[in-house]
């Protein structure tokens, strides 16, 4: 934050979340619109989707808020790969 009453000085900072995914996919959207100029946005939406994978960094299943086994609802579609969505 360089304020005074802050002493962490990094050279990078790691951050996470919706703030993060949304920059990143929507980088991928828009080279799989350069790459594939006709395809629609929901074309575009599913090549993200069915392309990604699920991971969790625990074994078994992911788990939702409550500690249930969790749905694409909770989790969204995975992590992105756009190697494969350009496929």
């Amino acid at each position: 934050t360089n304020e005074q009453f802050d002493a962490r000085r990094l050279l990078f900072n790691a951050v996470s979340g919706t703030s993060m995914s949304c920059p990143h996919v929507s980088g991928i959207a828009g080279l799989l619109k350069t790459r594939y100029p006709s395809w629609s946005p929901a074309a575009i939406h599913s090549a993200i989707m069915t392309t990604a994978t699920t991971m969790d960094d625990i074994p078994g299943s992911i788990q939702n808020s409550t500690n249930m086994k969790a749905t694409p609802f909770s989790f969204g579609a995975g992590h992105v790969r756009p190697n494969r969505a350009v496929n």
